[in-house]
């Protein structure tokens, strides 16, 4: 990993110093020193930096003086931090990609509940249709969608992040993942009512893919909130989720005007949205992924084992370093995690089938909703910053989960029926502010409370923990339909995890604590490597 895959945007050179201007760091002087402290030419760095020891000295360019009065930052061997890894642009760009994923869901969930109920002859029941399809009610399909894709998660997230870890393959995993999402994107344009099944099966695979594609972005991101401090990464973190939100606005804008132009009806709109998706994705994956570095291997592979066993073992020693050395902080924060992101996730997913049966919309009438709920998200990730910034980010992210519980059991008692529709748009733009306010804050707290050196490693965990319990929701929400009871129920059967990761919040220390104890890397030896420590150098950075 070189100089050369620096995004450069112009250089000059005074002495044996040179200057590279950097979009995310503004100016840059380096210089290097041998192996007897003499200063060097900076021509090999170009070529090669593994056998230097460099000392950067980085700081913003200012309009009136272009005197270097800033901190010497020594690091060694590699300049990570400074490669285009940590640059808040490709991650905003690959951002906008999933935007476009995760609302040509909208589209495709209510194509393929009007084609399953067809195919069990549900439209042309005037009643409640308890007719089953492929052994289930169409009105399960989209649930069950998300128990496969969850699954899958919970069993192969930890092979994928081995891979990311103990190989160098990590910009590969991410780029892969975004071919096959595209790909698969492109094959659903093809969506009939003969083709519905298989192209729900390959709708639960890109799931999955979908937070593969999660976990080779977010190995990227504690490099940064290290970099900048906690004000900072609040607001990056807000910039990111802002830009999630914004593109998915503006997917949802431009595919409800081509369906109130053409008069689209369901099938043919979720075609539209599949086919200007996988242009969305060319114009956002492709140049966000190229632009992403190789990163070295961060550990070496251990011989005679499979990257399945050293995934899973990985999580058991983080499991087991957490547990023993950041039990009052990082601890609950995970936990919270596995809950919270449940019940938050599984929102989305039950919604659409809730707005389609229940309320009896239509799919352009749920994009509208959703159109609502992103705009919202704006104000709602300035309000999370705001109340952090009052107070701090743990306390900010229990009222959110608080909210957000009192809104949804509001919701499911209200919306009763297609006479409520209206309404429904007032709790759309409720529900936008609550999720706005959510996904930040929950970024904030770990990228902040990462020990110091396990940021990509905790990475793949913080995934990990965020898909371990995805597919829960969704099946109880499944159970609950097939057994006949009414959807108001399932809504609120998303409350429980809302709640539970409030209480496993209450129990985390606070917030100074836990940016203390970040501090200092107490878990580097016991996690990430396969001899114990010893006791003089357990609690080392």
């Amino acid at each position: 990993m070189g100089i050369r895959n620096w995004p450069l945007v112009g250089m000059s050179r005074v002495g044996g110093t040179t200057t590279y201007y950097h979009p995310f760091f503004a100016k840059i002087h380096f210089f290097c020193l041998d192996g007897s402290g003499n200063k060097v030419d900076d021509k090999p760095i170009m070529q090669s930096i593994v056998e230097m020891q460099c000392s950067v000295r980085s700081y913003q360019q200012s309009k009136t003086s272009k005197t270097d009065s800033s901190p010497l930052l020594p690091y060694r061997n590699a300049l990570l931090f400074l490669t285009r890894s940590t640059t808040p642009h490709f991650i905003r760009q690959i951002t906008f990609a999933r935007g476009g994923i995760i609302m040509s869901n909208i589209f495709l969930s209510t194509a393929l509940i009007k084609l399953a109920s067809d195919s069990a002859g549900c439209l042309e029941s005037e009643t409640e249709c308890n007719a089953q399809v492929y052994g289930f009610r169409p009105t399960s399909l989209i649930t069950m969608i998300a128990v496969v894709s969850g699954v899958l998660s919970a069993f192969l997230l930890p092979i994928i992040g081995a891979i990311v870890d103990y190989t160098p393959h990590r910009r590969t995993v991410g780029a892969f993942s975004a071919l096959f999402i595209t790909v698969v994107q492109g094959v659903q344009i093809w969506l009939t009512d003969a083709t519905w099944f298989p192209m729900a099966i390959l709708q639960a695979i890109n799931g999955f893919m979908y937070m593969v594609q999660v976990l080779a972005v977010y190995a990227y991101l504690p490099g940064i909130g290290r970099r900048v401090g906690p004000a900072k990464m609040t607001w990056y973190s807000a910039v990111f989720t802002m830009c999630q939100f914004a593109s998915q606005a503006a997917y949802l804008i431009v595919n409800i005007g081509f369906q109130f132009g053409f008069k689209l009806k369901d099938v043919a709109a979720a075609q539209v949205s599949q086919g200007f998706c996988v242009a969305w994705l060319f114009l956002t994956f492709v140049p966000g992924w190229m632009k992403m570095p190789s990163v070295p291997a961060l550990h070496p592979r251990p011989s005679g084992k499979s990257l399945a066993r050293i995934g899973f073992g990985q999580n058991w020693k983080t499991v087991v370093g957490i547990h023993r050395y950041y039990k009052s902080g990082l601890r609950w924060f995970f936990l919270c995690v596995v809950f919270a992101e449940a019940g938050a996730n599984a929102f989305t997913v039950v919604a659409v089938t809730f707005m389609v049966e229940v309320l009896g919309m239509t799919g352009t009438q749920v994009g509208i909703i959703f159109l609502v709920t992103l705009l919202s998200t704006i104000p709602g990730s300035k309000l999370g910053q705001l109340i952090a910034r009052k107070t701090n980010p743990i306390t900010s992210w229990k009222i959110n989960l608080i909210v957000f519980s009192a809104v949804t059991v509001a919701g499911s008692f209200i919306l009763t029926g297609p006479e409520r529709q209206s309404i429904c748009y007032v709790f759309g733009g409720a529900w936008g502010v609550l999720l706005g306010w959510f996904y930040p804050l929950e970024n904030v707290i770990f990228t902040m409370s990462v020990p110091r050196g396990q940021e990509a490693e905790l990475s793949g965990f913080y995934t990990y923990c965020r898909s371990i319990l995805t597919w829960l929701p969704p099946l109880v929400f499944t159970v609950m339909n097939e057994s006949g009871l009414h959807m108001k129920w399932g809504m609120l059967s998303l409350v429980i995890f809302l709640v539970i990761g409030l209480v496993l919040l209450q129990l985390m220390a606070p917030w100074e604590d836990v940016l203390e104890a970040a501090k200092v890397n107490k878990m580097k030896e016991v996690v990430f490597t396969s001899s114990k420590p010893s006791s003089d150098s357990a609690g080392k950075d």
